[in-house]
């Protein structure tokens, strides 16, 4: 428990991208799941189950600059090159650190929109496609 009653908050996490720590960055979002289906046989109730495939999904937004970045140290193009990881640190000065690891990642998409009055034009949102289990807080979801 914090003693100062700060608990995790936006300050309090540490993004490491290929490109190093992400100070640019606005928001990150990643999941992933593995779906169980119910086996049946004679008669009404489940036998048992069958598992279905691990799935993760992983969105961030990055200010442009952060962005450009983050695209040079990809090759110049945020499509090519090999997978890379994403670590993401939860850590507060009277609490423990707590890391999760998304180990191999690949962009699918980019998107950008700006408009007059906005105060981060040109911000950049990105999907990502997990193609590994993520590590939550140091432990394989598989």
């Amino acid at each position: 428990m914090a003693v100062n009653g700060n608990l995790y908050d936006w300050e309090s996490i540490e993004v490491q991208l290929p490109s190093g720590v992400a100070v640019g960055i606005t928001s990150i979002s990643y999941s992933d799941e593995r779906s169980v289906e119910p086996r049946y046989g004679k008669g009404s109730k489940p036998r048992g189950y069958g598992r279905k495939n691990y799935k993760g999904s992983v969105s961030m937004e990055l200010d442009r600059d952060e962005a450009e970045t983050l695209r040079k140290a990809l090759g110049g193009s945020v499509y090519s090159g090999e997978p890379f990881q994403v670590v993401v640190s939860y850590g507060n000065d009277d609490m423990s650190t707590v890391t999760d690891t998304l180990p191999k990642v690949k962009i699918t998409k980019q998107d950008t929109s700006a408009s007059q009055g906005d105060d981060n034009a040109g911000a950049i949102k990105y999907d990502l496609e997990l193609l590994a289990p993520i590590k939550w807080g140091g432990t394989a979801a598989l």
